[in-house]
């Protein structure tokens, strides 16, 4: 009984990333479910993240120095709470335990990284995961299932059982690239590259065609062999093509052209985000930051964010504090020698995260961008 019970705890260490990548994703269908059948959200998936979280930390426990940025990030935490009434509430130590936890998360895995055999099992799950939920969004889309859609109301968009639009976009985005890693040259003639393309489309979310044109611009670049005068040409080709899908949807149809023609193009591009930024964080700001809070940042409540990743983690971290959570983000991400297309990706994330919002604080977000990680490690070892 003993044999097989450290057996089973030797194959659940080895395989802990595949089994984290199930236990996300399902906590994200209950959380759908939840919201959309039963009018109101589970406990179950805030559970099964805490039970992540505890793993995480008593797995590096005794890794002191890599506890150290998660530690002076709780210190630039708490000095800018300190200096802000109500600092310390529930719904801000909540907020501040999801922003490190990817970082936890980057950080445990390069103290116990997976081996080939559990990096490609880990591929074939996620894989699979896809295809699955892509099944949930063509259904979704076909009988009009309100389930499977990304958004409340009358805009178009189906994500199957990701819980909101802006998991489903990076999820989406990651898996464009892992098929572009993977496949390289045969990047555009595996049925896998369009289903997946298929998926982001209709997921209705607009920075997918971030990664979607950024996907091309790399295929052209690092994977296909053309003359400089081939490359000119499709380069022009495919701006000409981008810039007349963007006057299609912003100033000849649909929702993004009517709140182009009341609210102004920024907003149609920003959905809105500029709006909040004006009008509830830069107030806020105004209102209750001291030199600390400039500093070391500070906030009170989740609404005066204003959606937009970059903007928010300078919010709650301050100048300073920002620039140590991203510097200890990226530092956390990049363990490994990049490459040209790796650095063309991580740009084109960036660019993505800069437009929306909910990637730093989002778990579910986090164990797929250790996908892509696990895919550019894969990529940079085995090939």
């Amino acid at each position: 009984m003993a044999m097989w019970t450290t057996r089973i705890q030797e194959k659940s260490k080895q395989h802990l990333m595949a089994i984290m990548l199930l236990l996300f994703f399902v906590s994200e269908a209950i959380s759908k479910y939840g919201i959309r059948v039963e009018g109101g959200k589970s406990d179950i998936p805030r559970y099964i993240k805490f039970a992540v979280y505890i793993v995480l930390t008593f797995g590096l426990w005794r890794k002191t120095k890599s506890l150290i940025a998660p530690l002076v990030l709780a210190v630039i935490f708490c000095v800018g709470q300190i200096f802000l009434a109500n600092g310390f509430n529930q719904e801000m130590v909540v907020s501040f335990s999801k922003l490190l936890f990817p970082i936890f998360l980057l950080i445990y895995f390069n103290h116990y990284p997976i081996g080939e055999n559990e990096r490609k099992s880990l591929f074939q799950v996620f894989e699979a995961l896809l295809i699955l939920n892509g099944v949930f969004i063509f259904v979704g889309f076909i009988w009009e299932i309100p389930m499977f859609r990304s958004y409340f109301g009358e805009r178009f968009g189906y994500n199957g059982l990701f819980i909101t639009s802006a998991t489903s976009s990076y999820v989406y985005a990651v898996a464009i690239f892992y098929f572009l890693l993977k496949l390289k040259r045969d990047f555009l003639k595996s049925w896998k590259t369009y289903f997946v393309i298929a998926c982001a489309i209709f997921t209705g979310t607009k920075i997918l065609y971030i990664a979607l044109i950024a996907s091309l611009f790399i295929y052209l670049i690092c994977f296909v062999n053309f003359s400089k005068q081939q490359r000119k040409l499709i380069f022009f080709v495919i701006m000409a093509a981008c810039a007349a899908i963007a006057y299609f949807f912003f100033f000849e149809f649909g929702i993004f052209n009517q709140i182009r023609q009341n609210e102004g193009l920024l907003s149609a591009i920003l959905s809105y985000r500029d709006d909040l930024f004006m009008e509830q964080t830069l107030p806020f700001i105004k209102e209750n930051w001291s030199w600390a809070n400039y500093l070391f940042g500070g906030i009170s409540e989740l609404s005066v964010r204003s959606q937009m990743g970059f903007i928010d983690v300078f919010l709650f971290w301050g100048i300073l504090g920002g620039l140590y959570y991203l510097f200890t983000f990226y530092k956390s991400f990049v363990t490994f020698h990049i490459d040209k297309s790796g650095i063309y990706i991580i740009l084109s994330l960036g660019l993505m995260v800069f437009l929306a919002g909910n990637f730093f604080e989002n778990a579910s977000v986090a164990i797929y961008l250790l996908i892509l990680k696990e895919k550019l490690l894969d990529k940079t070892v085995f090939y």
